[in-house]
């Protein structure tokens, strides 16, 4: 590989290095980003024909459009940074590797050095070694990524911001984070413990708080995608705003737990009986859902907007002051409002969804009824939400 040039992108505060390399170098660099990234976008199928003619053009030497990567780890480079160092980066972080432009490229790239070595094609050696350009950005912000993505990706099949989104945090479910653990839904785990989420789930409750919606729609639409980044790049201000939104919602799921003083679903406790199974039979399990985050994230997305709070961090001190008098009751009060929304839904999901998003909003909201109480919160919740739907 060779360093032709760098540029730093000052919209994104990331160095730009465009690289000659080879087929056969390039498909050592980016393999395992298709064996291990569970989370990059698949290939497109639908475009077959037009992949099997670059193929073609890849072994008569046709010079293809940069691809472009990004490494994320902590690599931030300048342009004092010798070319040597620069490539050392690069290998040595090559399992951290995002491509943000070039995939569908990448996958028939992939074919053709597999049919080479599959074929014993006699002009193997001199196809892997004709030149590509790459461009990496390096030691890009998550924010930078998501914005890169968009831009570079509006000529072709769209992304979703959820997408996008679930491709960038993913690292977090390798490295692990303090007191929570993220689940695969490849994995099939359920979350069961105090601290763990579908990362789904999160994924979810992030989105519809950037798009201040509860209902989990992939948009794919570039002007809604423009719109949710321009509230990340207003809001993120030098924060991971993925990580201080999930500890935030994660306080909460803690502070529930330890006021629930252990409640655990009794049929003989509950006044009305309800239709069928309860939403959750304790308070881990409550929290642990989609509709629940989803209806936090809208929420507290809301609160922002009207100047509620200033930023999702300052939901933690009013959690603390969470208060009930008789939280079995309130728990209780949960289980029957829900069962309630499940008769008359015609919508299930998306009404839970709903009322946990006018929960939540009284919850928090300091001009409210139900500020930072919980039995309150969660009457007038179900009385917006009657009001919505009748």
């Amino acid at each position: 590989m060779k360093v032709l040039g760098r540029i730093l992108d000052k919209r994104i505060d990331s160095l730009n290095i465009l690289i000659e390399t080879t087929i056969s170098e390039y498909y050592n660099l980016a393999k395992d980003i298709l064996d291990k990234n569970e989370f990059q976008r698949r290939r497109v199928k639908s475009s077959s024909s037009i992949y099997e003619l670059l193929k073609t053009d890849l072994r008569h030497g046709c010079v293809i459009p940069p691809l472009v990567l990004a490494l994320a780890v902590d690599a931030k480079s300048t342009n004092d940074d010798k070319d040597e160092e620069l490539l050392n980066k690069i290998n040595e972080n090559k399992e951290s590797l995002i491509i943000l432009d070039g995939l569908q490229r990448t996958y028939t790239i992939r074919d053709l050095v597999n049919e080479l070595n599959d074929k014993g094609d006699p002009d193997k050696e001199t196809i892997l070694n004709n030149k590509l350009r790459i461009e990496i950005y390096m030691g890009i912000n998550k924010l930078g990524i998501l914005y890169r993505m968009l831009t570079l990706n509006t000529g072709q099949t769209p992304m979703s911001s959820r997408h996008q989104i679930e491709i960038i945090y993913s690292d977090y479910i390798k490295g692990g984070l303090e007191d929570i653990k993220l689940l695969k839904e490849v994995d099939g785990d359920t979350p069961n413990k105090l601290g763990e989420y579908k990362f789904k789930d999160v994924i979810d409750g992030f989105t519809s708080y950037l798009e201040r919606d509860y209902l989990t729609i992939d948009r794919v639409d570039i002007l809604d995608n423009i719109k949710s980044l321009e509230k990340l790049a207003v809001e993120n201000q030098g924060t991971d705003l993925f990580l201080e939104f999930l500890n935030t919602y994660h306080l909460f799921v803690k502070k529930m737990v330890e006021i629930s003083k252990d409640w655990n679903f009794n049929e003989e406790d509950i006044e009305t009986k309800l239709s069928g199974q309860p939403f959750a039979k304790n308070a881990v399990k409550i929290f642990n859902k989609s509709q629940v985050m989803t209806g936090f994230g809208s929420a507290l997305g809301k609160l922002l907007d009207f100047k509620s709070i200033e930023k999702v961090s300052d939901v933690n001190d009013l959690i603390e002051n969470l208060s009930s008098p008789n939280i079995y009751d309130d728990f209780y009060n949960f289980m029957s409002k829900l069962d309630n929304i499940r008769v008359i839904a015609k919508k299930i999901g998306n009404d839970q969804r709903m009322f946990f998003h006018f929960f939540f909003r009284e919850l928090f909201d300091r001009k409210s009824d139900g500020y930072t109480n919980i039995e309150v919160s969660i009457n007038e919740a179900y009385k917006q939400y009657e009001r919505k739907t009748q």
